[in-house]
Parts: structure tokens; C-alpha cells; sequence
């Protein structure tokens, strides 16, 4: 692949808020013009063999297990033979490991700070599959003025702790002027702000209103870890798998985007970073 190139092809699907303007940008709910909507559960919408890098962080995990696999295969049919996908979800394993580790303090050594370590572990663990509220216990969680713990929190779920922490903590004035700010910025924002408003004044039964946020898209629908990541993207088309680092990666010029690292800091910091190429048949 030759990098002057990568302008035109380099395709983030899902991008949520993280985004780069020489990337092709798609997601169900854009919040930037920079972001083009797709509705992704149709596929994505370009040809066959059209784009030399396909990246995604933070989606698979939302898609249900049994049209993980199909995702997938789009991903590899608009990637050009050899291309690189690479791919950025929950490390599962990682998870483990540190509930397990938790789980030991508290049995062995309790302390009000083990004791905080281990109740945020089980909601990184589980809240976002149970949650039946947007944000659900994990924001909740990060809005208590005092966090014993923060610097732990924040050293696992990065970016978006800290930024939910500092948002959260600032006065209820400057909260409201950014919101308000977050909706008018485009027009897409503006319609999901309207939707907010019109979900708020329309009574809805708690079946139907906990039904409607199951399935749009913010839990999570399945966990991964480096063999079943592996494994499906082989099932897939692809093949020359390898983990790496937010910092690394066999797409040109990666450090540029910021895409999983923003000012020498990791988004995601305990997620699993895996890249494969598809296979040249």
C-alpha cells in the first residue's frame, strides 16, 4: 500500500467521536459533518476491492454474536486484496485477569481502596451488557464526587472516564451550555437532540422504552479475546493476525490520525488491538 493513497482509502466504521477528516468516516448516528450516516446493519455501502485499511474500535462488541461474522465479511469485501483491517474491542481476557486479581485482594487483604477497585472491575466487567439506561451504572459511578480510586478508573477506561469525570464535575451552568453547544453543532445532532425531546414528552411503557435502548446499540452484545477475535477473523477472510499496541500498527502513518491515541494518550487503554490483512485469493 503507498500512503498517498490513504486520503481516499481509509475507511472508519462506527466512529462515534473518534474520527479523522482524511479518513472516509461512516455511523449510524454522526455527530459531525465530518461523519457520513450509514446504516451499517444493511452493510457498508461501497464497492468491492475499494479500500486499502478498514479500521473499527469500540463496535464489534455491539453487534449480536450471530451477525458478528457477516460484519465482518463486509469489512473484507470492500477491502483490497492484502489490505489491512484493524480491529479495536474490550479485551476480555484483560478483564478477567484483573477481576480475578481483585477478587483475591478482597478476600485476602479488603481495604476501601480494594473495595473501590473491585466494585469499578464488575462494572467494567458487566455493566455495559445488564445496563437498561443510557450511560447506566458505569456514568453513575463517575458523577459521585468523591472517587477513592479515580486514578485507577481513569488508568483503565481512559479518555472517556476522564472526560465523563471532569464534564461531571464542573458547574451545572457550564454542563448546560454544553449540552445545549453538543446539539446545535450539526444538523445530525440537532435531529438526535429532537429525538431526545420528543422520547421525553411521549409516555412510554418500561417494556417498550428499555426494549427501544437494548436495541440501540450501547451495550454490548458479545466479549472478545485474542483467540476468539483471531479465530473469527479467519473464519472471515483474513489471515496474518497479529496483536499490537494503541501505538502500533502496518497502517502508513498511523501515528497521525489519532484514532486510539490522542496526545500521547491511550483511549482505550485495556483493550485488545488486533490487526489482520485479507487474503489474497
Amino acid at each position: 500500500m503507498e500512503s498517498n493513497q490513504a486520503i481516499d482509502k481509509y475507511l472508519n466504521v462506527g466512529c462515534g467521536h473518534k474520527y479523522h477528516s482524511s479518513w472516509t468516516n461512516l455511523d449510524m448516528v454522526p455527530d459531525s459533518d465530518e461523519v457520513t450516516y450509514a446504516n451499517l446493519v444493511k452493510g457498508i455501502p461501497f464497492p468491492e476491492n475499494y479500500f486499502d485499511v478498514v479500521y473499527h474500535s469500540q463496535v464489534l462488541e455491539h453487534i449480536p454474536r450471530d451477525k458478528a461474522a457477516s460484519f465482518l465479511k463486509e469489512c473484507c469485501r470492500v477491502l483490497k486484496p492484502g489490505a489491512i483491517i484493524r480491529v479495536v474491542v474490550p479485551d476480555l481476557e484483560n478483564i478477567v485477569d484483573e477481576y480475578k486479581k481483585c477478587l483475591l485482594e478482597n478476600l485476602n487483604n479488603p481495604s476501601v481502596l480494594s473495595e473501590a477497585n473491585y466494585e469499578w472491575i464488575m462494572l467494567e466487567m458487566l455493566d455495559q451488557m445488564v445496563r437498561n439506561k443510557s450511560g447506566g451504572d458505569f456514568v453513575t459511578y463517575l458523577k459521585r464526587p468523591e472517587v477513592p480510586n479515580e486514578s485507577y478508573v481513569i488508568g483503565r477506561a481512559g479518555y472517556v472516564a476522564d472526560s465523563v469525570r471532569k464534564k461531571f464535575l464542573k458547574p451545572k451552568s457550564e454542563q448546560i451550555r454544553d449540552n445545549i453547544k453538543k446539539v446545535l453543532s450539526s444538523r445530525a445532532m440537532m435531529k438526535r437532540g429532537l429525538l431526545y425531546v420528543w422520547n421525553k414528552i411521549i409516555p412510554q411503557s418500561r417494556a417498550k422504552k428499555v426494549g427501544k435502548f437494548r436495541l440501540g446499540g450501547e451495550v454490548h452484545m458479545w466479549m472478545y479475546d485474542r483467540y476468539s477475535l483471531s479465530k473469527l477473523l479467519r473464519e472471515c477472510g483474513f489471515g496474518d493476525i497479529s496483536i499490537k499496541t494503541a501505538f502500533q500498527s502496518e497502517i502508513p502513518n498511523w501515528e497521525r490520525y489519532e484514532l486510539d491515541v490522542k496526545d500521547n494518550k491511550i483511549l482505550d487503554p485495556t483493550s485488545l488491538f488486533m490487526e489482520a490483512k485479507k487474503i489474497i485469493v
